[in-house]
């Protein structure tokens, strides 16, 4: 399986570099999948000139047009927007989005045939083999297939911080995450790494057995940057 490298731009980008980006992003050689997370504003830059796959950053979960500032999902389908963020954990801390939330969100992207990429991870000082499997639980509830779901575990206190887990425990953690969903959905479950990724690490990341890819954040809006970390696992 071809390994998978989502670009979450967060709001990292301005609108004199989006041609500038989309252009080197289409020259990049590698056998890589990517995903890339404009914007809401420039989604429709990148679906119509880019050569790979556009999801946004956040979606409601509503469809009433009275929610001013929103993004439904039948306007994501319309654009043609295939992939969808959702629980990450910037929107969980900054905008109090609750388990019910993204369950809801899950339930509206998963209808809406996008494809979710569901966030989540611990806190520092937490237990991941408590924490992670409730909030997957919750997260997933009245969710039947997990198969068009991929999963991004990205630790809170590495998200945006530049702290990133020893290898040996994201190894650990994901081996935990893929056998409580596979046991309990009875699929192996398509899992990403996510939180303080950079060309520094990436190769050692992306080398574990139990992740299929890995989330990139802020730095990911910086076309050089991506360069730079592709050309490490090339």
């Amino acid at each position: 399986m071809k390994k998978l490298l989502v670009l979450n731009h967060k709001m990292g980008m301005l609108y004199d570099e989006v041609y500038y980006y989309i252009d080197r992003l289409n020259k990049i050689d590698t056998d890589m999948d990517i995903i890339v997370c404009p914007s809401n504003i420039y989604l429709e830059a990148f679906l119509n000139n880019s050569d790979y796959p556009v999801g946004c950053q956040n979606v409601y979960y509503e469809t009433d047009i009275n929610n001013t500032g929103e993004i439904s999902t039948t306007q994501l389908k319309s654009l043609g927007v295939e992939y969808s963020l959702v629980g990450h954990y910037e929107r969980v801390s900054k905008f109090h989005e609750n388990e019910n939330i993204v369950n809801q969100k899950l339930l509206a992207i998963v209808d809406a045939n996008i494809f979710p990429i569901l966030c989540f991870g611990e806190g520092e000082s937490e237990d991941y083999r408590e924490v992670l499997p409730k909030k997957l639980d919750a997260y997933l509830k009245e969710v039947d297939n997990i198969e068009f779901i991929t999963f991004a575990y990205e630790p809170e206190y590495a998200v945006g911080t530049g702290i990133l887990p020893n290898i040996n425990k994201i190894k650990e953690v994901t081996e935990f995450i893929s056998g409580y969903l596979e046991k309990k959905y009875g699929k192996k479950p398509n899992l990403l790494y996510g939180g303080s990724v950079d060309s520094s690490n990436i190769r050692d990341i992306i080398n574990i057995d139990s992740i299929n890819g890995v989330v990139i954040g802020g730095i990911s809006s910086n076309i050089l940057e991506v360069e730079k970390i592709i050309k490490e696992v090339k």
